[in-house]
């Protein structure tokens, strides 16, 4: 997979006219986003650049054993910057920053878009999106190969962090024989799979396994064979969970067999998230939630709305055949 040749000569022409070099990626960063803003954060500091790395919410603490993590910060002054790129992003409305910081985006400075999902808006006067890509962190993967910059280890862990997790460890449809190929070479350079493992696989806290306990509990599958499980606020509150802690449970509820897709809606600060997974062949979640202003992959996406969650408990009469009329 190549891309846009036109649009690697701008990136490049950009970069190099840059002062200073703001990055963004979306709210609750998953592993690309992280893995793919530290990336470039690295390699652009290496090179001499003045960079700062943004994100609306904090670095998850599984991911807080990459480099530089704590570089990542929330506030910051528009005015100071001149390029911006914006990471893993469909659409600039998942920054968060389109609504604190709208001057951001008003066309006064150079924005640039790398993605790689399919269901995105176009935004940016530099656009590298390539939905072919298993994750934004594979493209940047193949930029620095382009551009001829060395890849470090550290660089080489936030990338395959990236890959990794979009590919559900290697176990998604999106993993192709040029992922494996990738990440072998990033290995050579020395990436730290074992601090991967460790840290995103193999590293879960007491309150998340409690949450992930609740929330298993009352799963539920529709006749329409969706299989939905809930995060209430008081789900977080009686276990003493973060949000963050959430992440990782919506793989056991989309391991229910001959489910059409998996929902976990979840209540944070009031929105309603929902995260969607699918094994089906024929379900595309990303539609899904595309009509609830969200996007995502074929088989994983999701959206936020404004709202919170109520259960609702329907009742019939059933008569009993013993003492029915007859």
């Amino acid at each position: 997979m190549q891309i846009n040749e036109t649009e690697i000569a701008k990136l490049e022409d950009a970069l190099l006219a840059a002062q200073r070099i703001l990055l963004l990626t979306h709210r609750n960063p998953d592993g690309d986003a992280v893995g793919s803003l530290l990336a470039l954060f690295l390699v652009l500091k290496r090179a001499g650049k003045s960079v700062t790395p943004a994100c609306r919410d904090s670095v998850p603490a599984s991911f807080r054993f990459l480099p530089e993590w704590e570089k990542v910060v929330s506030e910051f002054e528009a005015e100071n910057f001149d390029l911006i790129i914006v990471l893993d992003c469909g659409d600039l409305h998942q920054t968060g920053f389109d609504e604190t910081k709208p001057q951001l985006f008003d066309g006064s400075r150079k924005l640039v878009k790398i993605d790689h999902h399919s269901a995105a808006s176009e935004f940016g006067e530099i656009q590298l999106v390539d939905s072919r890509f298993c994750a934004t962190s594979s493209i940047l993967a193949q930029l620095f190969e382009k551009f001829q910059i060395p890849i470090s280890p550290d660089v080489a862990t936030c990338l395959l962090v990236g890959i990794s997790t979009d590919t559900g460890s290697f176990r998604h449809s999106n993993t192709k024989p040029e992922t494996l190929r990738l990440a072998a070479r990033l290995l050579r350079k020395g990436a730290n799979n074992s601090a991967i493992a460790k840290n995103i696989y193999r590293s879960t806290p007491l309150a998340a396994l409690k949450l992930w306990g609740n929330v298993l509990q009352n799963l539920k599958q529709t006749k329409e064979g969706v299989t939905l499980a809930v995060a209430q606020r008081k789900d977080f509150e009686t276990t003493e969970a973060k949000t963050e802690d959430l992440a990782g449970v919506v793989d056991f509820v989309n391991a229910v067999p001959d489910a059409k897709f998996s929902i976990l809606l979840s209540e944070r600060d009031g929105l309603v998230k929902a995260s969607l997974r699918t094994q089906h062949p024929d379900t595309d979640v990303a539609k899904i939630a595309s009509a609830f202003g969200g996007g995502g992959h074929v088989k994983a996406a999701g959206f936020a709305v404004p709202g919170k969650l109520e259960k609702e408990t329907r009742w019939r009469v059933v008569a009993n055949e013993k003492n029915s009329p007859k």
